[in-house]
């Protein structure tokens, strides 16, 4: 059984009567963070129940990842304001608990229990989306067709395996790669006391101007492929600057030089979201044959409107409610 892939937060929810807890992936509370998906479980009827899913948050083009991190980042006196003006939704794949244990179930039962949940529980105003899921290849061609690069991929689940935490063998994650041609316009290296050897990635946008994007871990060999740098006293950026931390996880990375932006590498990658890329990417080859200035964000920026996610979602790729399947 397929089921789209969303770029989001992993968050169980288990709720115990008025007791509603929100889980991350590893373990930590998201509770705090997600007033309007807390309030959209106590206004359910069902009492006792464990689901599993993504927490996302819609925005101008899409899902914004960033939006997700920063919303776990500010204070209690701008939370009110920054769930009125970007409220987040919970799209629900697995049903862990309901009026049993339902772990040593197979995933087809488990879906349809969770299918009867939202029929007779969940409104349709409510930010509580049910995930698509179906054994037709062809409906997941017209997924990938329809939503372009907002599908953060496929996962594939076999239909007679019970819910194993922490065990992915019954489950199988198939991501939309794609590739990007950038400018090299820095780098880091333990020569410089750099925590990491890798090259600092940007792309030029409409006004001309070099963007920071991400950068690439690289190997000895792959420097050597890439050649000298030029350095320059300037930073090569407009704008946001590559950070001594990691945006996404806070790891201190250390220092980066700047270079003459003369370079272009080829990097693979699998979402890009807040004009950066997400996950880190991968070297693939030098371009001598590429102009820097040939290296536009045109390449990966998301098209894909909200209006248009939202045509997807009411396709049924995220439903919600008793009058949608």
């Amino acid at each position: 059984m397929y089921e789209p892939k969303w770029d989001g937060f992993r968050c169980l929810v288990f709720r115990n009567e008025e007791n509603i807890f929100l889980q991350s992936k590893v373990g930590k509370s998201l509770t705090s963070g997600f007033p309007e998906i807390v309030a959209a479980f106590r206004d359910l009827s069902p009492k006792r129940f464990v689901l599993d899913g993504e927490l996302a948050m819609p925005a101008a083009n899409g899902f914004s990842f960033d939006a997700l991190v920063n919303r776990l980042r500010i204070g209690s006196a701008r939370l009110a304001l920054e769930v009125r003006d970007s409220p987040a939704i919970y799209i629900v794949f697995d049903m862990l608990a309901y009026s049993e244990n339902l772990l040593g179930s197979p995933f087809r039962l488990c879906r349809k229990t969770l299918e009867r949940f939202f029929e007779n529980s969940v409104p349709q105003s409510s930010p509580l989306y049910l995930s698509a899921s179906t054994e037709d290849l062809r409906e997941v061609e017209k997924w990938v067709g329809h939503i372009g690069q907002q599908l953060d991929g496929i996962i594939a689940k076999r239909a007679d395996a019970p819910y194993r935490p922490g065990d992915d063998h019954s489950t199988v994650k198939i991501k939309n790669y794609r590739s990007a041609d950038c400018v090299v316009g820095g780098f880091r290296d333990h020569s410089i006391g750099s925590a990491r050897n890798e090259l600092l990635l940007g792309l030029y946008d409409q006004k001309g101007h070099l963007q920071y994007v991400s950068s690439v871990g690289i190997d000895a060999k792959q420097k050597q492929q890439v050649g000298i740098l030029r350095p320059k006293k300037t930073t090569t950026f407009y704008g946001r600057q590559p950070g001594e931390k990691s945006h996404w996880s806070g790891e201190a990375v250390g220092p980066w030089k700047p270079v003459a932006p003369t370079k272009v590498v080829e990097v693979r990658y699998d979402h890009f979201s807040d004009h950066r890329f997400r996950h880190g990417c991968t070297f693939l080859r030098v371009r001598e044959d590429k102009l820097p200035k040939d290296c536009l964000l045109e390449q990966v920026v998301e098209h894909t409107t909200l209006q248009n996610i939202n045509a997807f979602i009411e396709a049924g790729l995220a439903t919600a409610g008793p009058n949608r399947k």
